[in-house]
């Protein structure tokens, strides 16, 4: 488990596992699993707008950086 700062809105969000390394900065309230990477923008902005997300909804990428994980801002998909 690592924390990587978001970079849209700068606040920690929890990595727990990486496979294609593409990310939404969103927990949903109603379960507390991460959001799926792949959320259209339209599903992402209406989560965060109703407030049924724990963070901002935006995309970004994580990459690794010797032993560091930075994230990066990077469109939807």
């Amino acid at each position: 488990m690592s924390f990587v700062e978001c970079p849209h809105c700068k606040c920690q969000v929890e990595i727990l596992e990486i496979n294609c390394a593409i990310f939404r900065h969103g927990v949903l309230k109603s379960n507390g699993q991460q959001m799926n990477p792949h959320t259209l923008k339209t599903e992402c902005d209406r989560l965060a707008e109703m407030g049924e997300i724990y963070g901002c909804g935006k995309p970004f990428k994580v990459t690794k950086n010797n032993d560091t994980l930075v994230a990066d801002i990077c469109d939807y998909l």
